[in-house]
């Protein structure tokens, strides 16, 4: 479903990526773990779109995105980024919701605007959204009225509302108390378990261990060991694995 091969990134003159390649059947839930700064987000926004990138390919359900050639994007290049923006939702570390219309706005602008669903239709289905997050009676609060746990539900029900093929989470709980972290954790184990096909990047190793199909360990810009999470966190290769592991459990 997702493709991504040989893909090379530089910022300035410093390259982070150096040839990473991974593959992602459909209904796959595949976990990227590593220190900060190994690359995990920027590597899901090339996926997205979101960054450009400089050698190599990425592929989404046959859509190829290309490496930046010029700083004016073709109108094909626009277009095939349009197509994989629609097919992947993203989720980020901060909400991003506009703080200026109410749960209810944010959620069905996109489908509106974007995709042309009429009001009426995109209403009903944030509604039967907001349901399935626990979020039902939040339609007409604002941002600011929430709790950091149900600000990144609503992100998530908003991502949901476009009818996108795959998610991609991206620290999904980093920005929230750890009292919230449960109620946004528990949505997205939901999605793993109904089929969708999710890329996450998380520090939430229990998480990770109990919902990947497939574990993928980053540093400094590549992956450095994957495999099925018993493999990974019993018995990891790598030693810069090791002790990845051993300082993040211990704390």
């Amino acid at each position: 479903m997702i493709s991504v091969r040989d893909l090379q990134k530089n910022f300035g003159g410093v390259r982070l990526f150096k040839g990473v390649s991974l593959e992602v059947e459909k209904g796959q839930a595949i976990v990227l773990i590593g220190p900060s700064g190994s690359g995990k987000s920027t590597f899901l926004r090339c996926i997205n779109g979101l960054e450009p990138f400089h050698g190599g390919e990425i592929i989404v359900e046959g859509t190829v995105l290309h490496p930046v050639r010029s700083n004016r994007l073709s109108r094909q290049e626009m277009e095939d980024i349009r197509k994989v923006r629609r097919r992947t939702g993203m989720v980020f570390q901060h909400f991003n919701l506009f703080p200026h219309l109410t749960v209810l706005e944010n959620i069905i602008l996109a489908p509106v605007e974007v995709l042309g669903v009429k009001k009426e239709d995109a209403v009903r289905h944030a509604r039967s959204l907001l349901e399935r997050i626990n979020l039902n009676g939040k339609e007409g609060s604002h941002p600011g009225q929430l709790s950091g746990g149900q600000q990144q539900r609503v992100a998530i029900a908003r991502a949901l509302a476009m009818k996108p093929d795959a998610m991609l989470f991206d620290e999904p709980t980093s920005a929230l108390d750890p009292e919230t972290v449960g109620e946004v954790l528990s949505v997205i184990r939901g999605l793993v378990d109904e089929g969708m096909t999710t890329l996450i990047a998380t520090h939430e190793m229990g998480f990770a261990r109990e919902v990947a199909h497939k574990v993928i360990v980053f540093d400094e810009g590549a992956i450095i060991e994957s495999g099925p999470p018993e493999e990974i966190f019993t018995y990891p290769k790598k030693e810069r694995t090791r002790n990845f592991l051993s300082r993040i459990l211990r704390v």
